[in-house]
């Protein structure tokens, strides 16, 4: 039996693990009326498979071991890991804080689960995530008037050009802070290499927190 190794998903679902129902599949995502297939004991042979069969984009649960590196390397930049280690806030200065982190991260979460849409080749932003976190953080204005801290979740559709597009809250903290994060994204309407599947551009998603915390906003 062959492993499964080096998936990249479309993006990492930030939906808890205690909020799907468990068939006997995996799971049943009520948000989207879709199957969570658990993959985390499968074969890449049954991975294969479930692509093949399918008509629409298949949801799945990974380990971290069954990840690619680059698939990685986004969930630890745009701070998607479920992990218990505290990265400094995206938008409130510490980006570079944030990307060394990545390597502990990853030994942090070895084996911890992520749930998600298969891609081949996730899209990236054009010089790297560094330099994207760096001119977001740049362009997020903290709101005056906002006076709780907590993220914003926002999702955005990258195209087969690598244009950002679809920009929307999936989980909001507040109307200040949901506004600002999604005007800070289309004002950069930062470009992207597209993702691939199949060796062909393709639509896809990415979900990103964008941090507000009023004291790391006073310190800046």
């Amino acid at each position: 039996m062959t492993n499964i190794k080096n998936v990249t998903l479309e993006f990492s679902c930030i939906e808890q693990k205690d909020s799907f129902d468990k068939i006997q599949k995996g799971f049943f995502c009520d948000k989207c009326s879709n199957i969570v297939i658990d993959f985390t004991d499968k074969s890449f042979d049954e991975l294969r498979t479930e692509i093949s069969n399918s008509t629409r984009p298949v949801c799945g649960v990974f380990k971290r071991s069954q990840l690619s590196e680059q698939f990685i390397r986004y969930a630890a930049a745009t701070f998607i890991a479920t992990s218990a280690l505290t990265i400094p806030s995206l938008g409130q200065v510490k980006v570079d804080s944030a990307l060394l982190a990545t390597e502990h991260l990853e030994k942090e979460i070895e084996e911890d689960t992520f749930f998600g849409s298969i891609v081949d080749v996730q899209a990236e932003p054009i010089g790297g995530y560094k330099k994207f976190l760096e001119a977001l953080a740049k362009e997020i204005k903290y709101p005056n008037s906002l006076t709780i801290n907590g993220k914003t979740f926002v999702q955005f559709t990258i195209d087969t050009t690598g244009r950002m597009s679809d920009i929307k809250i999936v989980k909001g903290l507040n109307d200040l802070a949901d506004q600002e994060a999604i005007r800070a994204l289309k004002t950069l309407d930062y470009p992207f290499t597209p993702g691939r599947q199949r060796n062909k551009p393709v639509k896809t998603k990415m979900v990103i927190p964008v941090v507000f915390d009023q004291g790391q906003n006073k310190r800046r």
